[in-house]
């Protein structure tokens, strides 16, 4: 026989038991969904998890200590540097042990009497992903400050209440705090800023003035360092030479407080981390965070997964007892097919395509079926469903998901094709028994029987 006869039979077949047909379709319909739905939803815990992660930092950065006997010094810099898989390294020097202030505009109106100077690697900027939302990266003698630092600075001829800018407004109607943050007193690329500095050592010693030269502003971003939102960073180097001029020595070396590894890849993360823990440092990274909840991810999806995968079982259940009725009403036909001359193999493909199919169409319903459902549920999340509207942009971040949106249920490519390769596979191992029995009933008694 040929594939289009055997696959025209099937579909005849099916036609013909339409009632009985449908019936096991729907209970494969119902286990597939079952399964999509529970196991889109351990995605959707995994996508939220991944958001909140990225939301907290750069995942490829390894922040590295020392455990006390380590030191991080420049060989330590150097080591990690020829490490395979990293893509920058950022070394960080803090000023302690000195007093710090800075003063701004004429006269030094503006003062903060204190200030958070982090000594770093400037060249390592661009590669470590720091953002500039004002100006450009520092060249030599020039220094970044973040994104809130004007806040710090008070008014000093304006009364007091008065005399600072508060950048946390709190909005009543929306019961949070508001996004249009008020502008600062000054702007420090166009104001001139003066850095004062004094020993804690040395109290009677006058402090040290220099001039700040700003080339830019950096974005907050504390998976960085907090300098970021409120610090100034200037480059190790430079700091090298200001701790001298205030010290008066020609060489001051200090170590640094911390070391930022950037990872070229999230996949590069865990072995550059194990290398530099084996060096006797300490570390920490977003990664080992990320893959502990990743875990956590994959055990809910799968136990979501084995419930829904209930329903199938049982629909596996149907499909062998269509069968296996089909093949007991159709003895007469099944012998007169081998009397015919038909080989037994065509005839078990005849009754392994039908159940198949039986299995591929409930699986294909499921999956369009769940497919509305998934976006149903992000819809609702999104509260379009509740009076916002369906908007086309909402409709696409259901579907597809965007930046800085986080959905419930996550039916992936992946999850797709184990539906329809499952139930496919449901269906045809269902049959294999009543496949099995056609092919063993006897041609003249079957054309014997009535």
């Amino acid at each position: 026989m040929r594939f289009s006869d055997i696959l025209k039979m099937c579909l005849d077949s099916l036609r013909r038991r339409k009632g009985r047909t449908i019936l096991t379709v729907l209970g494969v319909f119902i286990g597939c969904v079952s399964i999509i739905i529970m196991v889109s939803i351990g995605a959707g815990m995994k996508e939220s998890q991944d958001q909140m992660i990225a939301n907290m930092g750069d995942v490829t950065i390894i922040e590295v200590y020392s455990n006390g006997d380590s030191k991080l010094n420049d060989a330590a810099v150097e080591s990690f540097r020829a490490i395979t898989g990293v893509r920058a390294v950022m070394p960080k020097a803090s000023l302690d042990g000195y007093s710090v202030e800075v003063s701004a505009g004429v006269n030094d109106r503006y003062h903060a009497s204190w200030a958070n100077v982090t000594g770093i690697d400037s060249s390592a900027l661009e590669d470590m992903g720091y953002e500039i939302l004002e100006g450009a990266y520092p060249q030599k003698g020039e220094v970044l400050v973040g994104q809130y630092f004007a806040y710090n600075f008070m008014d000093t001829i304006m009364p007091e209440g008065k005399n600072y800018v508060d950048r946390w407004v709190w909005d009543e109607e929306t019961q949070s705090y508001s996004e249009n943050t008020p502008d600062p007193f000054f702007n420090p690329l166009t104001t001139p800023v003066t850095l004062e500095m004094s020993s804690y050592e040395d109290q009677n010693a006058d402090k040290y003035r220099q001039e700040l030269k700003i080339s830019g502003i950096t974005k907050e971003d504390y998976g960085k360092g907090w300098e970021t939102s409120e610090g100034v960073m200037m480059d190790i180097e430079d700091m090298r030479e200001l701790l001298n001029k205030l010290n008066g020595t020609q060489n001051t070396k200090f170590d640094y407080s911390e070391i930022y590894v950037k990872a070229e890849t999230i996949d590069d993360v865990v072995s550059v981390e194990e290398e530099i823990k084996n060096a006797g440092y300490n570390t920490y990274s977003m990664q080992s965070v990320r893959e502990e909840l990743a875990k956590q991810a994959r055990q809910i999806e799968l136990m979501l997964g084995g419930l829904g995968a209930i329903s199938l079982l049982v629909a596996a259940i149907g499909i062998t007892n269509t069968m296996t009725m089909s093949v007991s009403e159709r003895t007469k036909e099944i012998g007169i097919m081998k009397a015919l001359g038909c080989y037994v193999k065509d005839i078990r493909l005849l009754f392994l395509m039908e159940a198949g199919s039986i299995g591929l169409i409930g699986g294909v319903l499921g999956l369009l079926f769940s497919f509305l459902v998934s976006i149903g549920i992000n819809l609702y999340s999104f509260g379009a469903l509740g009076g916002g509207g369906i908007t086309g942009e909402a409709l696409l971040q259901a579907m597809f998901g965007g930046e800085g949106v986080a959905r419930i249920s996550v039916i992936t490519p992946g999850l797709v094709l184990f539906a329809l390769v499952f139930s496919l596979f449901v269906g045809v191992f269902s049959g294999y028994h009543p496949a099995n029995k056609a092919v063993k009933v006897s041609a003249l008694e079957a054309i014997r029987n009535e």
